[in-house]
């Protein structure tokens, strides 16, 4: 009997079938092993590449005399790499080995080839259990349909999320066991909420009050490792999104687990994280900064977040300087873990930061520490700072602000000592930080010495001479009721000189408007109160200016109200007046240098422009020496607390109401006192700004003189040691010396 088709056709036909399906899987090999070889390659190579950062060394800060301020202590952060923690091939080598281990079956054998065995079996039984339930021919056909088709078949396809999720958290629970004994005793800062934010209405008055909270310190514990891993608020978010059909976000890849760590705890982490085939956890080298007087000179130096990155001082303002370029290790390892020598490893040496040399004088810097502590101690202050400049160079030899920050605890500086972070607040109920810096970032109204700009556009222009009259008596301006005037003190006519001795109001409102307000911005502008003061770290910008084309508004300016300035603004006034009449811009950073020792930009002085003529500087510096006089013409000045004998000192005085809030009015009783020193005035070598925010009216007459002035003389008597300044009268000053410490007279 003949069949339908014959043997012959039937053999045909399978041939067909034959090569059809051969020439699917040599398209498919093709396709794998020369189209789309760049992928496959870079897949397989990511899970079997470990990368190392190797931490570039951040530039030191130095002061003057080249004493490092800064450190760098070598330690260890631990990184968890989301891309390895959460690839299924990876995390079933680390679960495998924690299951097989504990069996008797492991322990028993003590061959290591089957054990070997029994790892890859253990391997892919947990790789078998993460599948799709399916059968064997419906996985044959899912496998046809993705030859068949154009698409390229994703590995994960076969793969039941919710049990690949279960083995996840499973292998984040492995890690947190095998890391937390070694960072237990890491802290973690939480900020509590002990009362919500309320409303309050009493008598029909609506007052919101402000949460309350508080900052509570714990240690790390498990769920705080697995919570770091598995970012759950990141799922959370994206499941909403999803639903809403919005961008989700991504994980973090990197995870900071862990970091200063010492090099020998890193070292046990890594051997265990080995000794249990745990992968994408690695512990890599870091640099911790450290610094050397944490709480000395913190807003000039400022301090690096978690991160490593510059916040304030010249660590923000030079942190592109400072960071340097990290390194990189990269290395193969083969899929038991084991490292492979490769001729693809790469290694990219770090390129280490720059140092910074600061023009700070650490010895002065010490001094205006310890000293503004005391004065403000003694006058219960809210505030205050102290700024030392050398007048011909306009370098910053010293600069303090209180409140301030220990840069290693973060603590808040305070002149009652150091307070818990937080723990502080001011009039509006704000966290008081210690970041602000009061010297460069505050404005307030100068008071008298302010009176300086008015003379100098005044003697500098021929207006009126040093030696000139001008009525000190009370008058109005602009229709006011209100009289200009010196308190209780009526002095009636005196010389330009003389006016700034006794501070006359009046007499500066005279003295400015016999210039004319086009003139006297000039001078405001020359003396740089126009714009930022141009120093490398964080700052207010420039000063604010009522307009003065008003008349009572100019009147107000000429003493030093209706205008906002910096301390250093006025520190860089009197520098000018002390440098000759030559504004040097206030210079921070005395070199950048290499890590090699060569100078990468050598930050010399800048002149800026001459603001007044020499001869106009040495009269006004005359008028200054005046203010501290206890005699001569007119009486005395008004700071003679200012004065030691057997040195030439000159300076000026200011006192000025602190603005309400909202800038309408005055606090009565509430003071900004400061005191412009210059010494010797001969031949100034420093210029000292002293400003003190809200000294306590019950214990002293709150005023530059009283306050201010006594805080400097306390500074100077110092630095006249630190630098062995000579006095102009060495024997006046050895008397005031025995006095001083008691002693009896040399004859």
């Amino acid at each position: 009997m003949k069949t339908k088709v014959p043997f012959a056709g039937r053999c045909l036909w399978l041939c067909v079938v034959i090569m059809g399906i051969s020439s699917l899987i040599a398209v498919r090999l093709v396709e794998l092993q020369v189209v789309d070889s760049d992928n496959r390659r870079q897949i397989a190579a990511e899970e079997l590449i470990e990368r190392e950062r190797i931490p570039a060394e951040r530039g030191v800060i130095m002061d003057r005399n080249e004493e490092p301020l800064t450190n760098n202590i070598q330690s260890a952060e631990l990184i968890g790499d989301r891309y390895h923690l959460r690839n299924l091939t990876l995390v079933v080598y680390g679960l495998a080995y924690n299951q097989i281990s504990h069996t008797d079956k492991w322990k028993n054998e003590t061959d290591p080839v089957k054990r070997r065995r029994m790892y890859a079996e253990a391997r892919s039984d947990l790789m078998e259990l993460a599948k799709i339930e399916m059968s064997k021919e419906e996985r044959a056909e899912m496998r046809r349909q993705a030859m068949l088709s154009n698409e390229k078949p994703d590995p994960k396809s076969e793969y039941d999320p919710e049990k690949c999720a279960a083995l996840f958290r499973a292998h984040d629970q492995l890690v947190a066991e095998i890391i937390h004994p070694y960072i237990k005793d890491i802290e973690i800062k939480e900020t509590v909420e002990l009362e919500p934010e309320r409303t309050v209405t009493h008598r029909g008055k609506t007052t919101v009050i402000d949460a309350k909270t508080e900052v509570r310190v714990r240690y790390v514990t498990k769920d705080d490792i697995i919570r770091m891993i598995a970012q759950p608020e990141v799922e959370e978010f994206n499941r909403e999104a999803e639903a809403r059909g919005e961008k989700k976000r991504r994980y973090r890849q990197q995870i900071k687990l862990a970091r200063g760590l010492s090099l020998e705890c890193a070292d046990q982490i890594k051997e265990a994280l080995k000794k249990a085939h745990v992968h994408g956890v690695i512990v890599q080298s870091d640099l911790r900064r450290s610094y050397v007087v944490p709480d000395m000179l913190s807003h000039v130096i400022g301090y690096v977040d978690a991160d490593n990155n510059g916040t304030g001082g010249v660590e923000g303002v030079f942190n592109s300087y400072l960071a340097g370029t990290d390194g990189l290790r990269e290395y193969r390892h083969n899929a038991r873990g084991l490292v492979l020598p490769n001729e693809d490893d790469r290694y990219l040496a770090p390129k280490h930061g720059l140092n910074l040399r600061l023009t700070i004088d650490m010895r002065l810097q010490t001094i205006c520490e310890q000293t503004l502590d005391k004065g403000m101690r003694h006058y219960r202050a809210k505030r205050g700072c102290m700024i030392v400049v050398d007048p011909k160079t306009g370098d910053i030899l010293a600069m303090v602000s209180r409140p301030a920050i220990n840069l290693n605890t973060k603590e808040v500086i305070t002149h009652d000592g150091t307070k818990k972070r937080g723990s502080l607040k001011d009039e509006k109920g704000n966290p008081i930080t210690g970041d602000f810096n009061f010297a460069c970032q505050a404005r307030y109204e100068p008071g008298s010495t302010f009176k300086v700009v008015a003379v100098t556009a005044a003697v500098d222009n021929g207006v009126m001479g040093i030696n000139s009259y001008v009525s000190c008596q009370p008058f109005s301006v602009g229709g006011g009721s209100k009289a200009i005037n010196d308190g209780r003190f009526n002095y009636g006519v005196l010389t330009v000189g003389q006016m700034l001795k006794k501070s006359s109001n009046p007499g500066a409102a005279r003295v400015a408007m016999a210039c004319k307000w086009p003139l006297y911005k000039e001078y405001v502008e020359r003396y740089g109160l126009t714009q930022s003061a141009g120093i490398d770290l964080p700052s207010g910008g420039s000063c604010q200016l009522a307009n003065g084309n008003h008349i009572v508004n100019f009147s107000r300016i000429a003493y030093g109200y209706s205008v906002s300035v910096s301390p250093l603004h006025m520190a860089m006034v009197y520098a000018t007046i002390a440098n000759g009449g030559v504004r040097m811009k206030p210079r921070l950073i005395d070199s950048i240098i290499a890590a090699d020792g060569t100078v990468y930009d050598e930050c010399k002085p800048q002149t800026v422009c001459r603001v007044m003529s020499e001869g106009t500087a040495r009269a006004i510096r005359g008028a200054l020496e005046s203010v501290t006089e206890k005699k001569g013409p007119a009486g005395r000045g008004t700071a003679t607390q200012a004065a030691i004998p057997g040195f030439r000192i000159g300076g000026k005085t200011g006192t000025a109401k602190k603005v309400k809030a909202g800038g309408v009015g005055y606090y009565e009783g509430l003071y900004t006192v400061s005191f412009a020193g210059i010494l010797p005035i001969d031949d100034p070598r420093l210029v000292v700004m002293t400003v003190i925010d809200e000294p306590n009216p019950r214990d002293c007459n709150a005023g530059g003189g009283t306050v201010a002035a006594p805080i400097f003389r306390a500074a100077a008597e110092e630095f006249i040691k630190v630098l062995n300044l000579q006095p102009s009268d060495p024997e006046a000053y050895e008397k005031y010396l025995a006095e001083k410490n008691g002693e009896a007279p040399k004859k």
